[in-house]
């Protein structure tokens, strides 16, 4: 039983780094549409593949699954390798490998339309995404409208949510083992990626609990979430090829500049649209100076995270490296005491 444990891990082992066979049989085709003889899969003159023949029953099959991407790459096997070799699927796509993935944008529309038909058939109180009314004017209506729109477009959505961590991602995982300086485009697809893993799992939610009809869904979007941050770990590790806590920290990180982000993007906001009501114009300056404040914690966030990631410290020293920051946030932190202190006194 062991023995065939271990040789099950190796093969599993070994499919994770190459999944796709490409061996070579010689065999010589003449090619039906132009008569050319030739080896390989397709036609050096007309480019038309070597085993296409005479319609048939079986191919009346293809084209009906090929809308749906059951035919090569099958959309299928592509979420297979997303559950159990993601990060190596990832790497292999953004580097140049293409025909061990169905394609990724597709995929997303297709999973989108399955989850809603399914939903909506279903579970049509948890998948009703009916648009809320919008009160608001000028600059935030569209904004307003376009959130609502992407709630109700779960692919996109989801997608949208992915694609705030491109940036971040490149930025802190530039320099992995095994995918260096990738680039942005590549970020964009790998995030791509994971946004179908969500919605594989999501659907793999969605098939479960129409077999477990006496457990509530709501358990089952908990555990979406669970199980998404299990993967995420799981395809950052195999993809750039840290170890677990480089890995955690980076991705941990991540979300640490993300939620500084959002909330400096939401002070911000606040402050042009007026949203927010003065009575004073201390309480304005004191708004302000918040901000800023925000701005800096943010951005020391991200350049001491930099720092970190690069080693930098070890080549120029600690001090030398944050000697100028340092000294900067210790006066705006005496700057916040000095103004609290008066106001206290002034009131």
């Amino acid at each position: 039983m062991s023995r065939r444990i271990k040789d099950y891990r190796d093969s599993y082992r070994k499919w994770k780094q190459h999944p796709v066979d490409y061996s070579y049989t010689g065999e010589k085709y003449r090619c039906s549409c132009c008569g050319e003889e030739h080896e390989g899969n397709y036609c050096p003159l007309c480019g038309q593949k070597a085993t296409m023949g005479p319609v048939t029953w079986k191919s009346v099959w293809e084209g009906v699954m090929e809308l749906w991407g059951l035919h090569s790459r099958s959309l299928p096997y592509t979420a297979w390798q997303l559950l159990f070799r993601p990060g190596h699927l990832m790497r292999d796509y953004v580097t140049g490998k293409r025909q061990v993935s169905f394609p990724p944008v597709k995929m997303l529309v297709l999973l989108g339309v399955v989850i809603y038909l399914l939903g909506h058939w279903f579970f049509p109180k948890e998948y009703s995404h009916e648009m809320s009314e919008i009160t608001s004017t000028g600059t935030l209506y569209f904004m307003d409208y376009a959130w609502n729109w992407l709630k109700g477009h779960e692919e996109w959505f989801t997608l949208f949510v992915f694609s705030a961590l491109i940036l971040p991602t490149w930025f802190l995982f530039r320099h992995a083992p095994l995918l260096k300086r990738h680039t942005l485009p590549q970020g964009f697809f790998i995030q791509v990626f994971v946004a179908n893993q969500s919605m594989v799992l999501e659907l793999a939610m969605l098939l479960l609990a129409l077999v477990l009809f006496f457990v509530p869904y709501g358990y089952f979007k908990y555990l979406i979430i669970a199980l998404l941050l299990i993967y995420l770990f799981i395809d950052y590790k195999q993809l750039f090829g840290y170890s677990s806590w480089g890995t955690i920290w980076r991705f941990l990180a991540i979300l640490v500049i993300l939620s500084l982000i959002t909330a400096d993007v939401g002070g911000v906001i606040s402050i042009v649209t007026g949203k927010n009501d003065y009575s004073s114009s201390g309480e304005i300056m004191g708004t302000i100076f918040s901000m800023i404040f925000m701005l800096w914690i943010t951005y020391l966030v991200i350049y001491f995270t930099d720092v970190i990631n690069r080693k930098a410290w070890l080549e120029r020293g600690k001090w030398a490296v944050m000697k100028w920051q340092t000294i900067i946030t210790l006066f705006m932190v005496l700057s916040l005491v000095v103004a609290i202190a008066i106001t206290s006194i002034v009131k």
